[in-house]
């Protein structure tokens, strides 16, 4: 074989030549073999198709974040564990690609998966009749309506032959709305979205007209019940109450039980007690609180040096509401009362004297406990300018030079002097401040309206109002 005569194939070339274009011919003819279904039915392919849609629409928000898919078919939750070779390639492929951004999809039911729900139920739209429009428009109000120089009313036909009187001023015509059909369509427009003032007065200007339209719209979307329950700026916050002034000094006396603190003298546990007109306190430090010894220390220690009030304020404790303390109380003609259970701010005359005897955070409390009560009864109050002794003794009390100055005397022997000079020198008084403050605000219609809507301070539901205008 030369190149000068051509190349010359033999029989067995010429078969192996066109073998592979044969066998390409047949393999066009062969049947394809139909996918295998059995992994998902068609109701929750078309769920698939809806997950992956989520998924491909909200990428930028889910990707490198945790989320959970929360679906009604079951179907779904096997589909993500199951190996995807039962799956037709299109499913495949759309379960990879969700199980990129997550993996984690969980089963609901339909009755509680109130938001996708919610969502999907598309309800019926009322539409507007506008043939009785038509026969409801008179003449009486469009020469109300003729006199306004920017509108241009012309006649529109209706299908139904009938003609309706609309505006053409502008790009839309705007039909006239008589008053019997102003409330509907207001209704129609605004019950939609529930928008603000603004928003549906541009929505019913640009398609409807009559006259005082927007006067009309802002009343109505003003007195929309759902957006008074649901759209609130500003909730009702009232300014606190404020206490009875007594009619006499120790008329109305704050007790409460501080402790366990650490052991001081063999006493772990204090009785504080304070006069609510005049802020005397006194601190019994006590070993146990039970009811007998709560009793004991309240009558020993004050009703014999100041008298028994007029009121007895406690909290919900088992020592104030025992029968020993029931029974003192009538005995000695006192009104006993009992704050609101979990509310430490009714008992707040005592509360904070809480917190200032704490703020010492002494291990020997019990010693410095009357130094620290001295400090307290001697200094001078800001609202009045006076001390507590000033109120109580109409004098001021001698205090201890050393309670302010550096010790000029030095003890030399261990014992009540030297321990009471180093209380001295602990022991002083403590600047206070407000950290937080009350916003006030209550409506000004609030005096004069007849129905108020009451707040739901419980945990709401889902799409649930802040508010409720139950009886």
């Amino acid at each position: 074989m030369s190149l000068q005569n051509g190349i010359h194939h033999s029989q067995l070339s010429t078969t192996t030549f066109f073998a592979p274009r044969s066998s390409a011919c047949i393999a066009e003819l062969l049947p394809l073999e139909p996918p295998d279904l059995e992994l998902l039915g068609v109701e929750d392919d078309v769920e698939l198709e809806r997950g992956l849609g989520f998924v491909k629409h909200f990428k930028h928000y889910l990707e490198g974040r945790t989320f959970t898919i929360y679906t009604d078919h079951k179907p779904l939750i096997f589909a993500f564990h199951q190996k995807l070779d039962k799956a037709a390639p299109r499913q495949a492929r759309q379960l990879n690609y969700i199980s990129q951004f997550s993996a984690d999809i969980k089963y609901i039911k339909g009755e509680n998966n109130i938001v996708a729900d919610t969502l999907s139920r598309v309800t019926e739209v009322s539409s507007i009749d506008y043939d009785q429009i038509a026969d409801a428009q008179t003449q009486d109000e469009l020469k109300s309506l003729q006199t306004i120089t920017s509108l241009n009313l012309k006649e529109y036909p209706l299908p139904s032959g009938k003609y309706l009187w609309c505006d053409t001023s502008t790009s839309k015509i705007r039909p006239y709305i008589p008053q019997a059909f102003r409330k509907q369509i207001f209704h129609h427009i605004h019950g939609l979205s529930h928008p603000g003032i603004k928003s549906t007065i541009k929505l019913m200007i640009s398609k409807f007209i009559w006259p005082s339209i927007k006067k009309d719209v802002q009343l109505w979307t003003r007195t929309c019940i759902p957006c008074q329950k649901a759209k609130i700026n500003r909730h009702t916050k009232t300014k606190l109450g404020e206490f009875e002034v007594p009619s006499g000094r120790f008329c109305v006396v704050h007790i409460d039980l501080i402790g366990p603190l650490p052991p001081s003298r063999g006493n772990i546990y204090c009785l504080t007690c304070i006069v609510r007109f005049l802020n005397w306190m006194e601190a019994i430090p006590s070993d146990n609180i039970s009811a007998d010894t709560v009793a004991r220390a309240f009558y020993s220690n004050w009703i014999a040096r100041f008298g028994t009030p007029h009121k007895l304020i406690t909290d919900r404790g088992t020592q104030f509401r025992s029968e020993t303390l029931q029974t003192l109380s009538k005995f000695c003609g006192i009104k006993l009362q009992h704050t609101t259970a979990y509310h430490p701010a009714c008992n707040g005359k005592v509360e904070c004297l809480h917190r200032t005897l704490k703020a010492q955070n002494n291990l020997s409390w019990n010693d410095t406990l009357p130094t620290v009560l001295l400090g307290l009864r001697t200094a001078i109050q800001e609202d009045n300018n006076h001390s507590i002794a000033q109120i109580v003794y109409g004098e001021s009390l001698r205090l201890p030079g050393e309670f302010f100055c550096e010790p000029s005397i030095r003890t030399a022997s261990e014992g009540f002097s030297n321990n009471l000079q180093k209380q001295m020198e602990t022991v002083g008084p403590r600047t206070t401040r407000r950290n937080s403050s009350r916003h006030i605000f209550v409506n000004k219609d609030l005096q004069n309206c007849s129905h108020v809507f009451q707040r739901i301070d419980r945990v709401r539901k889902q799409l649930e109002s802040p508010y409720d205008h139950s009886p």
